[in-house]
């Protein structure tokens, strides 16, 4: 995301090339740059919900960009304001 946003010529077409995979992976992999970064943080140390597994992170048809969404689809508990 990071180049996406700081560099008007680069694109996932450019990002997939430079990376050597497809666009479709870059597209769909795009999206997890968003998630809570308590998300991020629990993946991280291996504590997220046991049915959530890389696979089914990298194919979600949809991750929504509201964080408290994003919780409850994936299987996270709520966390108080």
């Amino acid at each position: 995301f990071q180049s996406l946003s700081s560099d008007a010529n680069t694109s996932v077409d450019v990002i997939a090339r430079q990376q050597h995979v497809p666009a479709s992976e870059v597209s769909r992999l795009l999206p997890l740059a968003f998630l809570a970064p308590d998300i991020v943080v629990t993946i991280m140390n291996g504590m997220q919900p046991i049915d959530l597994t890389a696979k089914r992170l990298t194919r979600l048809e949809h991750l929504p960009m509201d964080w408290v969404q994003q919780r409850k689809i994936l299987g996270f508990p709520a966390i108080a304001d």
